[in-house]
C-alpha cells in the first residue's frame, strides 16, 4: 500500500472514531448528525467528491449566517444521499442559494 493511502486510511479511521465518540460517549452529536458526518467523511476522503463540495463546506463554515439559515443548511446536509450524485448536486445548489440569500440579507 502506498504511503499516501496509508496516511489517508489512518486519517479516515481517526476521524471516524472521533465522530463516533462524539455521539456514543459524549452525546455531542445526534444519531442523524453522526451518520451525516460519517457520510461526508466517506464522500470526501474516499475519493468520491469533487473539490466543489469541499469548497462549499468551507464557504458555509466561513460565512456568518443567521442561525435559522445555518440550521436549514445543516438539515439540508443531513438529507443528502451521498450515493446519488444528483442528490449531492441538488443539495449543493440549495446550500449555495441559502448562503447567497444570507449575504443579501446582510447587505440590505
Amino acid at each position: 500500500m502506498a504511503t499516501k493511502d496509508i496516511r489517508l486510511k489512518k486519517l479516515y479511521d481517526s476521524m471516524g472514531s472521533m465522530i463516533s465518540n462524539l455521539h456514543l460517549q459524549k452525546g455531542k452529536l445526534s444519531h442523524e448528525e453522526m451518520y451525516c458526518l460519517l457520510s461526508v467523511l466517506d464522500y470526501t476522503l474516499m475519493g468520491k467528491s469533487d473539490t466543489n463540495f469541499i469548497a462549499l463546506l468551507r464557504e458555509w463554515q466561513a460565512s456568518e449566517l443567521e442561525p435559522e439559515i445555518n440550521e436549514i443548511i445543516k438539515a439540508t446536509l443531513m438529507s443528502v444521499d451521498f450515493k446519488k450524485p444528483a442528490s449531492v448536486i441538488k443539495n449543493m445548489e440549495i446550500i449555495r442559494g441559502l448562503i447567497r440569500y444570507n449575504n443579501e440579507l446582510k447587505d440590505s
